[in-house]
């Protein structure tokens, strides 16, 4: 499947702590890196499947043609990536880059909550 050319896809790989297990059903949501108040826009929320995978995410990204001159336009996109599941530490990555045409694989290796005495 050819990816546009002002698109990037992104997967997020879920496992628990060093990649031991994959985990299901974690949450994970993509929004757009915080502008100059803050503010990010939500724009997938999805479930990791039986593999820890996610299913592929369409984002927008500049043209590849904007990384061939220097000083133009910023030749890729920064998302925040988020990722929870019960009984494990959240995560978030922030800057996540993207470029138009490359497909992004994101592991993400969440670390269990200790257990309670």
């Amino acid at each position: 499947m050819a990816v546009p050319s002002d698109t990037a896809v992104l997967r997020v790989a879920v496992t628990t702590a060093l990649g031991a297990q994959p985990l299901e059903n974690a949450l994970v949501t993509v929004s757009t890196a915080p502008d100059e108040n803050g503010t990010r826009t939500l724009l997938y929320a999805v479930r990791t499947d039986r593999d820890g995978m996610t299913p592929p995410m369409t984002l927008a990204a500049p043209p590849r043609s904007a990384s061939l001159s220097p000083g133009q336009v910023t030749p890729y996109a920064l998302y925040t990536v988020e990722a929870a599941r019960e009984g494990f530490v959240p995560l978030t990555a922030l800057h996540v880059t993207l470029f138009a045409g490359v497909p992004a694989m994101l592991p993400v290796a969440l670390t269990p909550l200790p257990e309670k005495e």
